[in-house]
């Protein structure tokens, strides 16, 4: 602030002129100074306006500079936007469109601006697009949808538009993008079908799929539901490896375990499943190490093999029994031509022998004792298959009955019979005492099953087997069969025991109640029938043991009975055999019959001798197993000297144990060992002159 001070020191203090000119001054000096004032902060103002001015035009300039690269920068995007973009009212009248969008719909700059959306939309989606717009306009966040849109030449594509509300030009608008999905929607639908395409051929294989992770299954197909017996729902997200039967699970685990970490482990392999009621399938894998969403997986192929597997454990049990039937057929065959001796001069004894003689009951004893041990090789050679000794068209129906009776009489009380034959049940070719023999043998076995007493259950019917059931069975055909199912109710077996049931001497009785060759002989019984034998058996509920035999095409019974003879004497018999106690026994008991007999010790040695004189021999009697030459190689070489030569061979083995024979009658064949009166018949057979 200014100030101007005028001091008066005169003594008086009167006004004076001068002090009305001071005062005068004073005035127009203080109304100066306020001008000096005024005119300075006038002048500060002035700069300051002058200041402010720049300032602004500065900021008007950087303003206007900004709003224009705004401008620029969204005319640039929006031009050189990949996608197109419509900027359009509610009514559909499009304000702006891009470079994009005027190339995706092919109008001019010029034009499309004059048209609507609904002038773009195809007619079928103009309904449902507005609806579209209405929805974005009412909410505030981007939408998207898929449409189809028409363009100016009328050609349609698939598009996908994605719209927001904005303010243009000071009011509501929508900003729409465009983007043509056509090629993608194309690929899309290709992808669509071939992935159908797969999926069909996937899940209507023949062939279960799996694919798992980490042990956990990811996906299966129909097939392999069907055969695992779980649904899809069960299946998935759940444990791969409880599908696996326990004694190959560790296996399994290990090796598909590996194969994820990518070790080099066989990708083929068998094992056993288990299915949902818990019975185990066999299945034969195929896996390998696949990359799915990125992630290592493991897809597998699963085949069913059970049936295959069954044919594998019959064909080796199968020969399994073979070599022991082998092994039982030898040893029998041996020991027939030891007994053959034994019982032949036995029997030689007892006819020169009276019956008061000292030695006579124990020569007795020794043929007797010889008898039995050769019922036993005639069993050893059952089980071998060792052959049918009378023939006929059998009634099984008969044959259980008479089986039965037999039973009734000896079984224990707390067990009880049931039988269940059906009428008309067709007939069988085949050795009657044989097949009652193994019906007996069965019944036996299971009433030992039943030391507690129980139900024995025998049933006969007639049955077709069809193609899949003879492909689960080896040796079986299909067609016309005879079914006979013997059950009980007793202890049941294990697997293990039900693998050996049928080995000879095998047994799970205490030594002293053995039977010896038991259910081995059924089993060599049924083969030898062209039938087969099925074991079914649970642990504590029982065991059935079910036989097929094929239906025999007639009604007539062949006669079992040899007519009587008419006696024949003085005839010349030449005998054939390798073993030295044969010839001589067989001679003598020959001898006894009134014939004369000539002795050779092989096949060359009777060539020899029949070549010398044929006329000299009314019949030879040959061994069937002989060295260097066999029975039917002499029988040959006869034929060639004299082809009306009649020939009677001998062997341990059976009639049917010789497929060489196999068109023969029985008239021309003996099985060792031979009793005197039977040897005898049997020469009489073969020299009764026939009938005319």
């Amino acid at each position: 602030m200014d100030a101007l001070l005028i001091l008066n020191y005169s003594q008086g203090g009167e006004k004076t002129r001068i002090i009305d000119f001071i005062t005068f001054i004073s005035s127009v000096l203080a109304l100066s100074l306020q001008n000096v004032n005024l005119y300075r902060d006038l002048k500060s103002k002035s700069t300051e306006l002058t200041e402010w001015t720049q300032h602004v035009e500065m900021r008007i300039r950087d303003g206007t500079k900004k709003v224009l690269e705004k401008e620029l920068q969204y005319y640039v995007l929006f031009e050189g936007a990949t996608d197109g973009i419509l900027v359009h009212n509610a009514a559909g009248h499009i304000m702006e469109a891009n470079r994009v969008t005027r190339m995706l719909l092919g109008y001019e700059e010029k034009d499309i601006t004059q048209i609507k959306w609904q002038d773009i939309a195809d007619p079928g989606f103009v309904e449902s697009q507005q609806r579209f717009f209405k929805w974005v306009l009412e909410g505030s966040q981007s939408k998207c949808t898929e449409t189809t849109l028409k363009k100016a030449d009328g050609t349609t594509f698939t598009a996908e538009i994605c719209s927001q509300r904005i303010r243009f030009k000071g009011a509501v608008a929508l900003q729409t993008f465009i983007r043509d999905v056509s090629v993608r929607r194309a690929v899309e639908d290709r992808l669509r079908v071939t992935k159908d395409r797969y999926q069909v051929l996937v899940e209507s294989s023949l062939v279960g799929a799996f694919v798992i992770r980490s042990a956990i299954i990811l996906y299966t197909n129909e097939k392999f539901e069907e055969l695992s017996g779980f649904s899809k729902s069960e299946l998935l997200n759940n444990q791969f490896f409880n599908l696996i039967s326990p004694e190959d699970r560790s296996m399994v685990s290990s090796r598909e375990s590996r194969r994820e970490m990518g070790e080099d482990v066989p990708d083929h392999y068998e094992v056993r499943f288990l299915n949902k009621e818990g019975e185990r399938w066999w299945g034969e894998v195929r896996s390998r190490r696949i990359e799915l969403e990125d992630k290592t997986a493991i897809l597998g192929n699963v085949v069913d093999i059970t049936k295959r597997k069954r044919l594998e454990m019959q064909l080796l049990e199968s020969q399994k029994m073979e070599s022991i039937g082998t092994l039982a057929g030898g040893i029998a065959h041996d020991f027939n031509n030891l007994l053959g001796g034994i019982l032949g001069y036995a029997s030689l004894l007892l006819s020169d022998m009276p019956r008061d003689h000292i030695y006579y009951d124990d020569i007795y004893t020794i043929a007797e004792t010889a008898k039995q041990a050769a019922d036993l090789t005639k069993r050893l050679l059952a089980f071998a298959r060792g052959g049918k000794y009378q023939v006929t068209a059998v009634d099984n129906n008969r044959i259980i009955k008479d089986a039965v009776a037999i039973l009734s009489r000896t079984i224990d009380r707390s067990i009880a019979i049931e039988t269940h034959l059906v009428k008309n049940l067709w007939l069988i070719k085949g050795d009657f005492q044989q097949i009652h023999q193994a019906f007996l043998n069965m019944c036996i076995n299971a009433m030992d099953a039943m030391p507690g007493g129980g139900k024995l259950t025998l049933t006969t019917d007639n049955v077709i087997l069809d193609e899949s059931f003879a492909q689960t069975q080896l040796g079986i055909k299909p067609g016309d069969y005879v079914r006979i199912t013997i059950s009980d109710t007793g202890i049941g077996m294990d697997e293990k025991t039900k693998s050996r049931i049928f080995e000879p001497f095998f047994t799970t009785k205490p030594a002293l109640a053995a039977k010896g060759l038991g259910l081995s002989m059924v089993y060599g019984i049924v083969k030898n029938h062209e039938g087969t034998i099925l074991v079914d058996s649970v642990i504590g509920k029982g065991t059935k043991l079910t036989m097929y035999f094929p239906r025999y095409y007639t009604d007539d019974l062949v006669e079992t009975e040899s007519p009587v003879s008419e006696q024949i004497t003085n005839a010349k018999i030449l005998l054939i055999d390798d073993e030295a106690v044969i010839r001589r026994v067989a001679k003598r008991m020959v001898e006894t019959g009134g014939f004369h007999v000539t002795v050779a010790q092989d096949g060359k040695e009777g060539v020899a001798l029949y070549k010398e004189s044929p006329e000299a021999f009314d019949l030879v009697m040959c061994d069937l197993i002989m060295p260097e030459m066999n029975g039917i190689e002499t029988a040959e070489h006869l034929r060639e000297i004299n082809p009306d030569v009649k020939v009677l061979f001998m062997s341990g083995y059976g009639l049917h144990d010789h497929p060489e024979l196999s068109n023969s009658n029985e008239n021309v064949f003996i099985q060792k060992p031979f009793q005197t009166e039977i040897i005898i018949q049997k020469i009489k057979d073969q020299l009764q002159p026939k009938s005319s």
